[in-house]
C-alpha cells in the first residue's frame, strides 16, 4: 500500500475515532443531565455548535477530496455513511452551515467541478460538462448553474473563451 495512503487511512481514522468519542462523551453527559432533570441536549451549546462545524468540515472535505458528487446516484446516505453519521442529522447540519439542502448542496460541487472542467478544456459543449460532472440530465445542469453562478453556463462558457482568447 502507497506511504501517503497509509498515512491519509491512519489520519482519516483517527479524526473519526475522536469524533466517535467527542459524540459518545456529549451523549453521557446529556445521559447525566437527564437523571439531574436538566432538558438540555448537551452540556453547552458550544459543544454542539463544534461539533456540528467539525462535521459540516468532514462533509466539505470530502467531497473536495474523494469528489464522490461525480456518481450521478450518489445519495444523501452515501454521504452519511462516509462521514459516519445519520442522514437526518446530517442534512440538518448542511442545510445549517451551507443555507442549502443536500440537492443544492451536492449540485454545487458539481457545479464548481464543470467550471474546472471548461477551464481546463475550453472546447467542451455544455452538454459535456453536465455529463462529465455528475448531472443526470442537461436541465437539472443548466438550473444548478444559473442558481449557483446566477447566468445560464453558455454565457458563462462564452465570457470564460472571450477572456482568455480562445475561440471555439
Amino acid at each position: 500500500m502507497n506511504h501517503h495512503l497509509l498515512v491519509l487511512l491512519l489520519a482519516f481514522l483517527l479524526a473519526a475515532a475522536l469524533f466517535a468519542g467527542a459524540i459518545l462523551y456529549l451523549r453521557l453527559r446529556k445521559k447525566e443531565a437527564c437523571h439531574q432533570d436538566v432538558e438540555d441536549d448537551y452540556s453547552s451549546p458550544y459543544e454542539s455548535a463544534a461539533i456540528d462545524q467539525y462535521l459540516y468540515d468532514r462533509c466539505c472535505r470530502y467531497m473536495t477530496e474523494r469528489r464522490p458528487f461525480l456518481v450521478e446516484s450518489f445519495s444523501l446516505q452515501d454521504l452519511a455513511n462516509a462521514v459516519f453519521t445519520n442522514k437526518v442529522y446530517l442534512s440538518k447540519t448542511i442545510n445549517r452551515f451551507s443555507g442549502k439542502n443536500f440537492r443544492q448542496y451536492v449540485n454545487y460541487y458539481r457545479v464548481m467541478y464543470a467550471m474546472e472542467l471548461f477551464r481546463n478544456n475550453m472546447g467542451l459543449r455544455v452538454t459535456d460538462m453536465a455529463q462529465l460532472s455528475g448531472f443526470r440530465s442537461d436541465t437539472s445542469f443548466l438550473r444548478s448553474f444559473k442558481e449557483v453562478m446566477g447566468e445560464k453556463p453558455s454565457i458563462w462558457c462564452s465570457r470564460m473563451r472571450k477572456k482568455f482568447n480562445k475561440p471555439f
